[in-house]
């Protein structure tokens, strides 16, 4: 089984949202995958060791996982011992390897 075959897209979705004076607007609404496929575990692994900084959006975009998920890994990475929180009193959460 390849990568692509691993991978499954929930949804994708085009809305088209009405507004004021007959504009409307577009929003492309995109669900992405609750699990990390079994293939992209070791991938995953790599690229967050080998960057500065890690946040969860960046990874979830990069490779179509929902950033639940992210956070759940990192978490889990963290009690691991392979990154820690940069500071735990800011709002948005940034990793680094260490």
């Amino acid at each position: 089984m390849s990568d692509k075959d691993d991978k499954l897209l929930v949804k994708k979705d085009t809305i088209n949202l009405r507004r004021k004076y007959g504009r409307s607007k577009k929003i492309n609404i995109i669900e992405r995958d609750a699990f990390i496929p079994k293939g992209m575990v070791e991938d995953l692994k790599k690229d967050i060791l080998n960057k500065k900084a890690i946040l969860p959006a960046d990874i979830a975009v990069k490779y179509d996982i929902r950033v639940s998920t992210v956070k759940l890994l990192l978490d889990q990475y963290e009690k691991d011992g392979l990154i820690k929180l940069l500071d735990p009193s800011l709002k948005l959460k940034i990793y680094i390897p260490i």
